[in-house]
């Protein structure tokens, strides 16, 4: 008894330090997902106007590819966690390697940009896959969830002589923990969930959009 306040505000401290930790991760994360998403549907848009401006029938060889790969990137993209891409996805970029490296002399002039923009989409794809699998893993969970445990049973200790006020503090913990176990999930995994960054823009930028 007379150590629990002692306890209460050690495992009150560790909970807060522990969240802070794992919501840093997350939301740096969620961002790093969100500008190597950006920069897949720019070079991607980039790869489709490059690509109108050859004769045929290299504009169609050449679109067909663009939306070839963007299809197969939404594809893959529900699968991401537990494997290094599709691979549809994957046998799409080759396939742009060898058409750049057939173009005829006269279109030539083209073929330094568009090699970058395929360069960066490949990078671009890259940094998603590896964003896919940075998540908050099994252990770190498990401590969140023992820390709010310790903590709620030392706030039972601290009130246990005061029902309602033990009643009303462990209400309070469990809201607190609720609410950041809550933003924790929603944000943990940026390519699934009901709030997830999805193709879109990667889907669009193929079409010109």
């Amino acid at each position: 008894k007379e150590i629990s306040p002692a306890l209460q505000t050690i495992c009150g401290t560790l909970f807060v330090l522990a969240t802070t930790f794992l919501s840093s991760n997350v939301w740096t994360t969620e961002e790093k997902a969100y500008e190597a998403v950006a920069i897949e549907a720019r070079e991607v848009r980039q790869l489709t106007t490059l690509s109108r401006l050859f004769p045929e029938p290299r504009r169609s060889e050449l679109t067909n590819l663009v939306s070839e790969y963007a299809t197969q990137s939404a594809a893959e993209w529900p699968h991401m966690e537990g494997l290094d891409g599709s691979h549809e996805a994957e046998q799409v970029l080759p396939a742009f390697y060898g058409a750049a490296m057939s173009l005829a002399p006269n279109e030539q002039m083209l073929a330094g940009e568009f090699i970058r923009a395929l360069n960066a989409v490949g990078e671009a794809r890259g940094r998603r896959l590896d964003i896919a699998r940075n998540n908050v893993n099994s252990d770190q969970w498990a401590v969140m969830l023992i820390l709010a445990l310790i903590l709620g049973v030392a706030v039972t200790l601290v009130h246990a002589e005061d029902a309602k006020g033990r009643a009303i503090a462990l209400g309070l913990i469990s809201v607190m923990v609720a609410t950041a176990l809550f933003l924790l999930i929603a944000h943990d995994r940026p390519f699934i969930g009901w709030d997830a960054l999805g193709p879109l823009s990667v889907l669009q930028a193929a079409k010109g959009l």
